[in-house]
């Protein structure tokens, strides 16, 4: 199968946090990496939003030009992103030729089919610097939650999406001055007339999604879609494909969600086969698989979908929009733009990056929020990359290399069809539940894999017994530690690598199944994990 796992965008405003790896990031990889084993083909995609007014603002701040400051934080971005083990197929930028070119030919479709229309909508003006404000120099009160500092396009109070002219007492956020509402002429995006497609969307769609996910989609519908402009008064941008709008730019909520779809066709130019992309855009047997959070939901599940349909190319809408809840700081949402939050890089340099990546994943924030706290790492690492993944191996072939040179038992290996079924088991489980996105249970069920090893070596305590029964108990635990290596590996790459070693395996697993050869540890066990 065809499997495109697409990632939000991440605004090239400045490095992405810890919340940001943990919501969307972390997920998408572990999804790509199970897929990859299981045989599928996968394009995982996605890439640095150059053209939000982040950008803008960022970018005075630093004394640079929009285009200087995004490029250098798409470097920074993609190298933490690298760092992290996020093993992209292809992470692109939205400033791209070939990105403004698939924006503008999706633009234009949607204009000739009567999608997109002319009208005016109250800009925010600053009087005091006389000129209009882009949305996110535009600060207030929430309509919805009444907090004092929401912005132009959105509450990252509630998150809840907004227009400038929603918010109470509207100010300027350069000079803090009263902004002024005028009427400005705008392109919008007929999503009234496209509301029946998308109800039809979310009716074959949304079973399989988190409830809260389909639950904001359907409130979007319940509450009426209404046209919403896709285009702003600003010099920085993908430009309006149409005479008389030199002035204008797409807005980025319009080009941002279309990077999905010129990442792919980037990619396959590289290739050298340039229409390898229609194979997961236009395919029947294609899978799209979002991941986001849960401040994206709208995007992804109205938004995206609208433009797709619309559009008319046969292009297929996301399959499932996998959306995670926040990671907190005591008790504060991690916000790259107010400064709140611990960078990729930190939690790396901090904790080492499977440590990071194993205990991000181990408190996914699946179904709530959920605090970071530095402490609970530490005992997540001990108590589980340690003590359930890293540590079972190296005790079994440890007593293994001493007593018995590595070798196992050749008569124990063919009497081990239980432990062997016990194990294709436990992968069948972990692939089901990464499957469902449900990737704190996966982690859970690798974690019992060497439970279960722990549990038998506390039972059977070989290091007690003759050579030859002692021989026989570690033999029979081989499989499982083999489903380990394996299990383990979309979660903590380099560590399932140093499992797989120790039994003198290749250190990427080449499929998501048993090895067919017999295992033997090749040398003297390394320490379970580095320091």
């Amino acid at each position: 199968m065809d499997v495109l796992i697409g990632v939000a965008w991440p605004y090239a405003s400045g490095p992405r946090h810890l919340g940001h790896l943990a919501g969307a990031y972390l997920p998408a990889d572990i999804t790509a990496r199970h897929h990859r084993l299981a045989g599928d083909r996968v394009l995982l995609v996605s890439g640095s939003d150059q053209h939000g007014t982040p950008i803008t603002v960022a970018a005075e701040r630093a004394g640079l030009s929009p285009a200087a400051l995004a490029d250098r934080e798409h470097e920074r971005i993609a190298a933490s992103f690298a760092r992290a083990g996020i093993s992209f197929d292809h992470y692109t930028r939205t400033a791209t030729r070939r990105h403004h070119a698939v924006t503008q030919d999706l633009f234009s479709r949607l204009h000739r089919r009567g999608l997109v229309a002319e009208a005016t909508q109250p800009a925010a003006f600053c009087a005091r610097e006389g000129r209009s404000l882009p949305d996110r120099y535009v600060e207030g009160t929430c309509p919805s939650c009444g907090a004092p500092d929401a912005r132009g396009d959105q509450c990252d109070t509630c998150g809840r999406t907004l227009d400038p002219e929603e918010l109470g007492q509207p100010r300027c956020r350069r000079c803090g001055g009263p902004a002024e509402l005028r009427p400005l002429r705008q392109l919008f995006l007929r999503l009234d007339l496209l509301q029946p497609e998308v109800a039809r969307y979310l009716d074959t769609h949304e079973a399989g999604w988190r409830p809260f996910v389909g639950a904001e989609a359907r409130g979007w519908l319940a509450s009426g879609l209404r046209p919403r402009a896709i285009t702003r008064d600003l010099d920085w941008g993908v430009p309006v494909p149409l005479p008389g709008w030199d002035d204008r730019r797409l807005y980025v909520w319009f080009d941002a969600v279309i990077g999905y779809l010129s990442a792919s066709v980037e990619w396959a130019e590289a290739t050298g086969d340039p229409d390898a992309w229609r194979s997961w855009w236009q395919g029947p047997e294609a899978r799209h698989r979002y991941f986001v959070g849960k401040d994206n939901i709208w995007f992804h599940t109205v938004w995206w979908p609208a433009i797709l349909l619309g559009a008319g190319q046969g292009l297929r809408p996301p399959d499932e929009v996998v959306a995670n809840h926040h990671l907190t700081l005591a008790g504060g949402k991690l916000s790259a733009s107010r400064g709140q939050a611990p960078t990729i890089e930190e939690g790396i340099e901090r904790v080492g990056l499977d440590p990071l990546r194993h205990a991000l994943c181990a408190l996914g924030p699946e179904t709530a929020d959920v605090e970071l706290a530095w402490d609970k790492v530490a005992e997540l690492t001990a108590s589980g990359l340690l003590g359930a993944i890293a540590g079972p191996p190296h005790r079994v072939a440890t007593l293994l290399w001493r007593r018995f040179g590595g070798r196992p038992d050749p008569a124990a290996l063919a009497a081990a069809a239980p432990e062997r079924a016990q194990a294709a088991a436990a992968l069948a489980e972990v692939g089901s539940a990464i499957d469902r996105a449900e990737l704190r249970r996966a982690l859970a069920a690798v974690h019992a894999i060497g439970r279960t090893v722990n549990r038998r070596l506390a039972i059977t305590e070989p290091w007690r017994l003759p050579d030859p029964e002692a021989h026989r108990e570690l033999t029979r635990l081989l499989p499982l530690l083999d489903a380990l290596g394996v299990a383990a590996w979309p979660f903590v790459p380099d560590t399932a690598a140093r499992v797989r070693c120790l039994l003198g395996r290749p250190a990427e697993p080449p499929r998501w199944a048993l090895d067919d050869s017999p295992p033997a540890v090749p040398g003297p066990p390394e320490p379970p994990l580095p320091r």
